[in-house]
């Protein structure tokens, strides 16, 4: 599968990293070229430091990148999101899927950041969206991490399980889009703890099947505690498909 994340801040760069790890053949764009090209010399992005790029990830600025793109990952900070979909839509085809990963909201027009790809790409696509308790730094060093693909459509949701689900990186579906993308606004302020290791994102995926066994679960859960590969393990809002 061809894959591009358009954004090369440190989430980007982590998720670029999974698709990479997964075998797919990934490219990483940077509005700066000139940032791409010393990306591409060190393999290593600043904002990650210590985190070795695969040298199968392709670095680049340049959009052409996007040609024959089965999933187009949307990365940029929240105010370049609506310049990003515009120059990504001429590359876009119906088969492809966007997913946004961005977080905050549009500050002119109170929109999701989701909306704001789907209005400057004119619904070519269909348009997922990925978040959760997750810190980019944790992630481009492979600890164990989960996160929500949510889309209206099934098929496109599970698309994206599938590309970035592997042993360190959990994903679970949903087709709640505006529960998922507020996630993505409120994730910093609720999820930001410091010192807590992956205290924040074990206890958060452990809340569904607590419920489920009728199990009181501690706060204090360990990341060591917790079964990642257990499929009674899931994040439900709802409807949930998986």
């Amino acid at each position: 599968m061809k894959t591009v994340v358009l954004g090369s801040g440190g989430w980007g760069t982590a998720l670029s990293q999974i698709l990479c790890d997964n075998g797919h053949e990934t490219y990483l764009w940077s509005h700066s070229p000139a940032k791409a090209a010393e990306m591409a010399r060190t393999r290593e992005n600043p904002l990650l430091q210590g985190v070795h790029l695969p040298e199968s990830l392709h670095i680049t600025g340049d959009l052409d990148c996007l040609k024959g793109a089965d999933l187009v990952v949307s990365a940029p900070p929240s105010f370049a999101v609506r310049e990003t979909a515009k120059k990504m839509a001429p590359y876009l085809t119906e088969k492809t899927v966007v997913v946004s990963v961005s977080k905050g909201i549009e500050r002119d027009t109170n929109l999701r950041l989701s909306q704001v790809i789907q209005e400057e790409t004119g619904n070519i696509c269909k348009v997922a969206v990925l978040s959760g308790p997750s810190h980019a730094e944790e992630v481009g060093i492979r600890l164990p991490t989960g996160c929500v693909a949510a889309c209206l459509d099934v098929d496109a949701a599970r698309f994206v399980q599938d590309a970035f689900m592997n042993d360190y990186f959990r994903v679970y579906t949903s087709g709640d889009v505006v529960g998922v993308d507020r996630v993505a606004l409120a994730g910093q302020t609720f999820f930001g703890l410091e010192g807590t290791g992956r205290k924040d994102v074990v206890a958060v995926f452990a809340v569904k099947p607590a419920i489920a066994k009728k199990n009181f679960v501690s706060a204090d859960v360990q990341a060591e505690d917790a079964d990642f590969s257990d499929p009674d393990i899931r994040l439900s809002p709802v409807p949930e498909f998986a």
